[in-house]
């Protein structure tokens, strides 16, 4: 039986692997080193909550989903909180699960327009925020 720490460090080695991230690439961006890296991936250590923060945001995944964690919380998407901005099959799969009514009745593919380019805008002043924020 796979613990916690084995199956985070699993995962963060398939996830980097497949944004074709070296263990040196990953440290880079995340500003810790290649060796750190490396004993995540080893079940050696594990991030700092910050740290875990941001290395799902890079990843694109929760961080719910980063640790294994069976149930994440439903209300918040994977992309919200990564630094590329969300593809539209990304927003329309969003759609399709938030299960959005207007006034009883399913959206129209217009509404459906609107709400996409909501959250775009929106997620663009989330990202900026979250910058300016993380200057201070």
């Amino acid at each position: 039986i796979m613990d916690k720490r084995q199956l985070f460090a699993k995962r963060l080695r398939e996830l980097r692997k497949s944004k074709g991230l070296t263990q040196k690439e990953l440290g880079r961006r995340l500003n810790v080193t290649e060796a750190a890296v490396g004993m995540w991936e080893q079940a050696r250590r594990l991030p700092d909550p910050e740290v875990l923060s941001r290395l799902a945001g890079i990843l694109g995944v929760s961080v719910d989903c980063l640790l294994g964690n069976p149930h994440p919380d439903p209300s918040t998407p994977s992309w919200w909180y990564r630094d590329t901005p969300p593809t539209d099959v990304e927003l329309e799969e969003f759609l399709k699960t938030a299960n959005i009514y207007f006034d009883g009745a399913p959206l129209n593919e217009e509404d459906k327009e609107d709400i996409v380019t909501y959250l775009k805008v929106k997620w663009e002043r989330e990202k900026k925020k979250r910058e300016k924020e993380g200057k201070k």
